[in-house]
């Protein structure tokens, strides 16, 4: 799951789908709050997300908040996956180019790293943190699947998308 394919492949898809929302077509899967998707390679839980103006002494810019999601992630199969922070992706609004942010730099023994493995039959628990317009209330987090085909971009496979309400 290389970073730049799958902003890439997102920034497409939000082209093809006119933003606002993303298309609806075979391959999405929407979840709510406490909901387990199973992706191509591991499930994932989004066991809550919540607003503040700072966390562990990281303070949001002003204008900005903090929305902090807890991401539970499971790996039913015994091959390890390679997984990085950025595979988990949060828009807003109309998904306008400046309406979605990468999660922050970890810097809090709570959040998930930048780069790690979901080892083959554990479970992993940690924050994404990410800084967004104060205003904002309805967010969604997307994860599209990459499927290593020998191309730079890789093959595009499910996109999953969990939405949710934050203050």
């Amino acid at each position: 799951m290389g970073k730049r394919g799958w902003v890439l492949g997102l920034a497409a898809l939000m082209l093809l789908s006119g933003c606002g929302t993303f298309p609806e077509e075979d391959g999405m899967i929407e979840a709510t709050l406490e909901e387990t998707v199973s992706t191509r390679w591991f499930d994932c839980t989004v066991e809550k997300a919540e607003s503040r103006t700072s966390y562990e002494g990281y303070a949001a810019a002003s204008g900005n908040k903090l929305v902090i999601v807890e991401l539970k992630l499971k790996n039913p199969f015994h091959e390890p996956v390679f997984m990085y922070d950025t595979d988990f992706q949060l828009y807003w609004g109309d998904c306008g180019p400046d309406e979605w942010a990468m999660p922050l730099e970890p810097y809090s023994a709570d959040q998930l790293p930048q780069e790690y493995d979901l080892e083959g039959g554990k479970s992993l628990e940690g924050l994404l943190l990410y800084e967004v317009p104060q205003e904002e209330t309805e967010f969604t987090l997307a994860f599209l699947e990459l499927i290593e085909n020998g191309t730079e971009e890789g093959e595009e496979g499910d996109l999953f998308l969990t939405r949710f309400t934050v203050e």
